[in-house]
């Protein structure tokens, strides 16, 4: 009898039922932490990120490219390396791109053969739902006890929402940079692709905003004076951003030749970046809530809901 990968993970006893490794494959970033379940909450034990782009050049293909599946690949092996996997339950969740692109089967089939890990491909209502909860547990660490709501702006999709109310919007840094390419054609058309996510936003009136992924977190690092290499989530989740530090760091960024920028804010991340500030300026224009950035999102979100037993039912419900 031959025995394939999933009746061996089912098989598989984990005996740690506060430990969870938890996997983010954004359309962008593919992130990692092993979430540890504690009395007052939820924890990062180790964490693990790498720049995957797996949304570059999906508009036009329609299909994961070849050097992101590499890029992805290479990121697992070393995930693999650091994590043990062996101890810990792995849960993994794939996003956008994933959603769309037409041989994302094929890739998680690949990968469940070389590395023994199973992705969900998630809904943009469930991806905001686990992005919540992710950010909730961090606002509760910083001694927050408000209402919020949140904004995450990923590479192909991004998902606003507040507790019980969530919606997923198809814009997102990488495939908004791709289709425009120019500063003037971004700026131009920002307004047209925020606009229904705006109107929801504003449908929602919290006194914070919470603003998550990677835009909002370099923008806050900047500020710090951080740059990729010594960028410290801890430094980083708690900053209230104010309204003119997008126009400051997309200023700074301009400023910046490309390998100045590489340095600052990672290799080949400067016009996406940028991109995703000037959306970002578009739906926090006229707001006057408080914007909080968190470096917490999916990926906790992901540890947290498994480790409540709520991870099945998110993601079969939303």
């Amino acid at each position: 009898m031959i025995l394939n990968y999933h009746m061996l993970e089912s098989a598989k006893i984990f005996k740690d039922k506060i430990l969870v490794i938890a996997i983010d494959l954004g359309s962008n970033t593919f992130r990692v932490a092993l979430v540890k379940k504690k009395q007052n909450g939820f924890s990062n034990e180790q964490i693990y990120e790498k720049i995957v782009g797996a949304a570059r050049g999906l508009n036009e293909s329609g299909k994961i490219a070849d050097e992101s599946k590499n890029r992805l690949f290479e990121a697992i092996s070393e995930t693999k390396s650091k994590f043990d996997f062996d101890k810990f339950k792995c849960i993994a969740v794939a996003t956008e791109a994933f959603r769309v692109a037409s041989n994302s089967e094929e890739i998680f089939s690949e990968i469940r053969e070389k590395f023994g890990i199973n992705f969900h491909i998630i809904s943009g209502k469930a991806e905001a739902k686990l992005t919540f909860l992710g950010v909730q547990n961090a606002f509760k660490k910083l001694g927050i006890n408000e209402n919020f709501s949140v904004i995450d702006i990923g590479g192909a999709s991004s998902e606003i929402g507040e507790d019980g109310n969530f919606m997923s919007f198809k814009f997102g840094i990488i495939t908004f940079f791709e289709k425009f390419k120019t500063l003037d054609l971004m700026q131009e058309n920002a307004k047209i692709y925020t606009k229904d996510a705006k109107e929801f936003l504003n449908s929602l009136r919290n006194r914070f905003i919470v603003l998550t992924s990677g835009v909002p977190t370099t923008i806050a690092a900047l500020r710090l004076g951080l740059n990729y290499e010594n960028y410290d989530p801890k430094k980083v989740s708690g900053f209230e951003l104010k309204n003119d530090d997008l126009a400051w760091f997309m200023d700074e960024l301009l400023k910046m030749d490309d390998i100045s920028a590489d340095v600052a804010v990672g290799i080949n991340r400067k016009y996406p970046l940028i991109a995703g500030a000037l959306l970002l300026e578009e739906l926090l224009s006229g707001q006057e809530a408080k914007f909080l950035v968190i470096d917490d999102g999916l990926r906790e979100g992901v540890g947290v809901a498994y480790l409540q037993g709520k991870f099945q039912e998110i993601i079969t419900n939303f």
